[in-house]
């Protein structure tokens, strides 16, 4: 055993283009506490990696899964109201991921929030994946932003 060193396994985590034709959008929560204050961060960005729309907004106090639901809830509204319906959504989150996808049953807290999300799921092309916190930086900012500084709202770029 004093000869055993552990083989390291690692990930290169990249933001990719959404394919041409799709918008895509990556949402975060916050949560202080769990349960605690809330908040909630997305973006939103075309074919070329150009940003949309982006949004940071504290919410009602909750839990981290919470507020991740609430995060992909407003992201598909604000694709709906941009009449964008190619949307790949991409979250940091496993378990939104697997229960979107219906490979996991929700927690009994959130199952409003998760049957509002199929219901606008209905509505579009969606491609869900998971990706790790490094590629959703600009999402957890705007979340992270929206608890320590307040609102914030960007768009016509």
């Amino acid at each position: 055993m004093d000869q055993y060193t552990p083989r390291l396994k690692y990930e290169k985590v990249l933001w990719e283009f959404p394919p041409r034709g799709w918008i895509k959008v990556n949402m975060d929560g916050a949560c202080r506490g769990n349960p605690g204050r809330s908040s909630i961060g997305f973006c939103i960005r075309d074919e070329v990696g150009d940003l949309i729309y982006a949004e940071g907004r504290e919410i009602s106090e909750g839990t981290n899964n919470e507020s991740e639901a609430v995060a992909i809830v407003e992201a598909l509204k604000m694709c709906k109201n941009l009449n964008y319906f190619q949307i790949w959504l991409q979250t940091d989150s496993l378990l939104l991921k697997n229960i979107i996808e219906e490979s996991w049953k929700p927690p009994w807290y959130i199952t409003d929030h998760v049957e509002e999300i199929l219901r606008l799921k209905e509505q579009s092309i969606i491609k869900v994946t998971h990706i790790f916190k490094e590629g959703n930086t600009l999402a957890d900012h705007l979340a992270n932003y929206a608890l320590d500084k307040g609102n914030i709202e960007c768009h016509g770029f």
